[in-house]
């Protein structure tokens, strides 16, 4: 790989302004709702396709592990830095960089280490406990490889996640075994971002919480990343 000039290569060199443009342009967006089943609700994604009268659920797992790295200091303005390592049962790691924000990110931006390679970007579509809803603007890069080059100094942290992904109609269930023990859901769907879709998704909300959820607008990466 194609080392940058400075030699200083860490999560604080891993946005160039250079190659795929992230302007204002409308993006695809991914609804979500998520809560942990011990306080209410469907506890499985078997339940939870039953509920939604979801049939024909595939269903697929993986591991996950977070990642740290010293530094972040040349990422986009106020945007967090996620490292993400998945494995599916037999495959090779997926490694992921993603940037998340609460604006779009203007200007243009490749994918650290591999600049020929284009980041996907969307919009998360959250839902919390009072109806209420948060977006943020995620960029994702896949890099190549077994593991997370050496030049980004990333850190694995302590825990392995293992998920249960039931799939099916369009709609994604997960189940994420946490480190201390518990456990969280969550149901997602990838539509187009628009008010057509986020009614259909809130309706989706509405029959889970009327099942006795509770929505938590914590993210899978600060819930099942803390290792707790």
């Amino acid at each position: 790989m194609k080392r940058l000039a400075n030699g200083i290569l860490s999560a604080a060199a891993m946005v160039v302004l250079a190659g795929a443009k992230c302007g204002p342009a409308k993006l695809e967006a991914e609804y979500a709702v998520r809560w942990d089943p011990a306080e209410g609700g469907p506890r499985t994604p078997t339940e939870v396709a039953r509920l939604l009268g979801l049939h024909d659920a595939v269903e697929t797992s993986f591991d996950v592990r977070y990642y740290d790295a010293p530094a972040v200091a040349s990422a986009p303005d106020s945007a967090r830095t996620i490292m993400r390592e998945r494995v599916r049962q037999g495959g090779a790691p997926e490694l992921i960089v993603k940037y998340r924000r609460g604006t779009p990110i203007t200007g243009a931006l490749t994918c650290p280490l591999e600049p020929e390679a284009t980041p996907s970007a969307q919009v998360d579509v959250g839902f919390g406990a009072d109806d209420s809803v948060i977006r943020v603007y995620s960029y994702t890069c896949e890099l190549s490889g077994e593991s997370f080059p050496p030049a980004l100094h990333a850190v694995p942290r302590p825990c392995t996640i293992e998920v249960t992904r039931a799939s099916a109609e369009g709609v994604k269930i997960e189940r994420w075994s946490l480190a201390g023990g518990g456990a969280l859901l969550e149901v997602s769907r990838v539509g187009r971002d628009s008010d057509k879709e986020l009614g259909k998704f809130r309706r989706v909300v509405e029959k889970l919480t009327a099942a006795g959820v509770r929505p938590t607008m914590r993210s899978k990466t600060d819930i099942a990343g803390a290792c707790g």
